[in-house]
């Protein structure tokens, strides 16, 4: 008991019971200055439910997972659009997408070789056990968890929710192209894999392309965990304007061949 009185109170989720909970909101009340304010944080928020489901999409459909059915990601981002529009009616907070369709995901129910090239051994998806009823499951574990309100779901610290999650992050890290190269920087060349852009690519330009891509990461770290609510909000447009960033400025720092090598994953 000692070291928990060092710590203090432990910070826990509050969930407040109502007995009104379906009431409409007072839309009618509100100015039209609010009303075009709330439109416009709507539209930010909307913008990254969108983009964050189709960066989920990508990563989940890339060639290297071998992936052969088809996919409905767009009617998911439809239901959570359906959804917030009756929440907002009701003045209740958004919700957004669970992803159990993620890489993670695919990994889970994928036959895994492990191969040698060139003394490095590396890991390559063979076969995935495509199947809707582990992404169903997940779903339904999530609304079931709604019977934990309030008890016991309050009694969970959020540091342990917060150590889950960065325990989820640093776990995926591994594979990722972006962490490989930052390691490149500690790394002799001769210690290189044999990876298909470092064999196309010139060493510099792969160090350059690595620099700019940490400093679009320090951009966005700082724009969406700023303590500052209004940061947060442009938090979208900051990831929008990435893209002409990657099309129009880099290929006039990095050829544009170089650029597609190290963008392919083979």
């Amino acid at each position: 008991m000692g070291p928990l009185k060092l710590m203090g109170p432990v910070a826990k989720f509050n969930y407040i019971e109502t007995e009104s909970l379906f009431v409409l909101a007072p839309i009618g009340s509100l100015s039209m200055g609010s009303i075009t304010s709330a439109m416009g944080l709507g539209f930010l928020l909307s913008m990254l439910f969108f983009i964050e489901q189709n960066i989920v999409a990508s990563l989940t459909n890339a060639p290297e997972n071998r992936l052969v059915k088809g996919t409905a990601y767009h009617w998911d981002l439809l239901l959570v659009a359906l959804i917030n529009t009756g929440l907002s009616v009701f003045g209740m907070p958004w919700i957004h997408a669970a992803f159990p369709h993620s890489p993670m995901h695919v990994r889970a129910l994928a036959n895994v070789e492990e191969r040698v090239e060139y003394g490095h051994i590396y890991e390559t998806i063979v076969s995935v056990k495509e199947t809707r009823l582990t992404s169903l499951l997940a779903n339904i574990l999530v609304g079931l968890s709604l019977f934990l309100l309030p008890l016991p779901l309050q009694w969970i610290p959020k540091p342990v929710l917060y150590g889950l999650f960065l325990y989820i992050a640093l776990t995926s890290i591994d594979g990722s192209q972006l962490f490989e190269r930052v390691a490149l920087l500690l790394k002799e060349q001769t210690a290189y894999p044999p990876t298909h852009y470092i064999r196309r690519v010139p060493q510099r330009k792969i160090h350059y392309f690595t620099g700019l891509q940490v400093l679009q990461l320090v951009i966005l770290c700082g724009f969406g965990m700023s303590p500052l609510p209004y940061m947060k909000m442009i938090f979208p447009l900051i990831m929008i304007g990435m893209i002409p960033i990657r099309y129009n400025l880099l290929p006039k720092i990095i050829e544009s061949k170089y650029l597609d090598a190290m963008d392919a994953e083979h």
